[in-house]
């Protein structure tokens, strides 16, 4: 063996493909590592065909991919001008008979963050002893955001219903792991693009008080009351009626009750000073507020 062979152990750079958050295509300049590296420019039409590569499970045919990307082309022009993308982007597609996919050397956001989740899905356990807040932030993105071609909106929900189902689930699992900081994030991050989600806004809150956070509870389950009102959806007498029995709501049972047939709103909110009166008593066990 030569003195001038590289260790095989020394990490390869690869191009990183990032459709997570917003669409960039980095290559590497020959160092060893994944920072070694730097943002290649495309054109509009390499972009699309790497970004629906990217998000395609199988490989397409070139038809297929022809049709998708340029729909108002007949099939002839469409196709000479998907083989001419191909040839600007050489080894960074492969061709394979008529199916064309990503070459196996590309390394993408979207395919790492499936896989953590799969790998995570398989053993839920591993919260306790792996980096979770990885996964939350992996999560954390959108596909493609702001595409408004039919394939990436498509992609785009399909994989919001799933980053959102596993933020959610990471979340509870996260609380009863006891890492309250990135069981937060997670729920957050529900909450935030689904206010309107009951049973994540019910894990966030219960995240909070396994956190020893009550008022920032107190804050979720208040902003939840003034969302549903803005959408017209009045909660009963009760709102502990509106979720399902959980050790969590007994502090919620300080708060001032909804009547009814009442508008929920601002005329319903607690002043601050009363409001900080009644979550300092329920925190302690009594459940009616203390008259100075």
């Amino acid at each position: 063996m030569s003195d001038q062979q590289p260790c095989s152990d020394v990490p390869v750079p690869r191009p990183w493909l990032r459709v997570l958050g917003s669409f960039e295509l980095r290559i590497p300049l020959g160092g060893g590592t994944r920072t070694d590296t730097a943002t290649s420019p495309l054109e509009a039409d390499e972009r699309r065909l790497l970004a629906l590569l990217a998000v395609t499970a199988t490989p397409r045919t070139t038809g297929e991919l022809a049709t998708v990307l340029w729909p108002e082309r007949s099939t002839d022009v469409a196709l000479g001008t998907l083989e001419g993308v191909c040839d600007s982007l050489a080894d960074l597609v492969t061709a394979s008979g008529d199916t064309l996919r990503l070459s196996d050397h590309v390394e993408v956001d979207l395919a790492h963050a499936l896989e953590r989740l799969r790998a995570w899905k398989r053993n839920p356990f591993t919260v306790e002893s792996t980096s979770a807040a990885e996964l939350v932030e992996l999560l954390a993105e959108d596909l493609l955001p702001g595409w408004g071609e039919v394939w990436a909106r498509q992609e785009r929900d399909r994989f919001r219903r799933v980053r959102l189902h596993a933020l959610e689930s990471l979340c509870r699992r996260l609380t009863e792991a006891g890492r309250h900081e990135p069981a937060i994030r997670a729920g957050m991050l529900v909450v935030a693009e689904e206010p309107l989600r009951e049973s994540a806004r019910r894990a966030l809150i219960e995240a909070h008080l396994a956190a020893g956070n009550v008022s920032e509870a107190v804050k979720q389950y208040d902003a939840f009351v003034e969302t549903c009102a803005k959408f017209g959806l009045i909660p009963g007498a009760e709102l502990s009626a509106f979720f399902p029995p959980s050790p969590a709501w007994p502090v919620l049972t300080v708060r001032r009750p909804i009547h009814l047939g009442g508008a929920v709103g601002r005329g319903l909110r607690l002043e601050p000073a009363a409001r900080r009166s009644q979550v300092g008593v329920g925190a302690v066990g009594v459940g009616s507020v203390a008259r100075g």
